[in-house]
């Protein structure tokens, strides 16, 4: 199992977290509606990272710099990188 994530947007418009090995199971999920969509105006993948971002704020109980969350457990985990795309 790869220890890589990518946060990526599908062909049909969702956006998921999963990792880099592993294309048919999203460790998140995130569909915005038309409506949504046509506020954010194509900001679909930023907006989705931050909602990942406060996710793991309100689980950890501190605020969370997104990158750094994710060198941290590179450095915690094996010598492999994990990478957000």
């Amino acid at each position: 199992m790869s220890n890589y994530l990518e946060l990526t947007q599908l062909s049909d418009g969702s956006i998921v977290l999963r990792r880099a090995d592993d294309l048919e199971n999203p460790i998140v999920k995130i569909e915005f509606g038309k409506e949504s969509r046509d506020f954010l105006n194509g900001e679909e993948l930023s907006v989705a990272k931050e909602m990942i971002r406060a996710g793991l704020e309100s689980v950890s109980g501190q605020v969370i710099d997104f990158d750094d969350f994710f060198e941290n457990v590179k450095r915690k985990t094996s010598k492999k990188n994990i990478t957000l795309h």
